[in-house]
């Protein structure tokens, strides 16, 4: 596991994500982005990006506005480390 950019500036190590690993006969938990994220709303906001340590969450540039997330499931091991790090709680688990 990697350290992500405010893990190496304050010197805090990565935790283990909020959900097991998938393995044989446990798929891995997917994520979702719902609209309470702050960026979907016009304001700057890239912590849950940060916090990935996969480096799932993409984001993409608007004209005239805030980058939006996307998350990208080729990416996505679904750990959880993105549920925590957003203010809005925005992200939650997909169904």
């Amino acid at each position: 596991m990697g350290f992500t950019r405010r893990q190496l500036l304050t010197g805090l190590k990565p935790s283990p994500g909020l959900f097991p690993p998938a393995g044989p006969g446990r798929p891995p938990r997917r994520v979702r982005i719902g609209p309470d994220c702050l960026a979907r709303r016009g304001i700057e906001c890239r912590i849950c990006g940060e916090a990935c340590g996969t480096g799932a969450i993409r984001f993409s540039p608007q004209p005239g506005g805030a980058a939006r997330p996307r998350i990208d499931p080729a990416h996505c091991d679904g750990c959880g480390q993105c549920l925590p790090s957003c203010p809005a709680r925005a992200i939650q688990e997909a169904p």
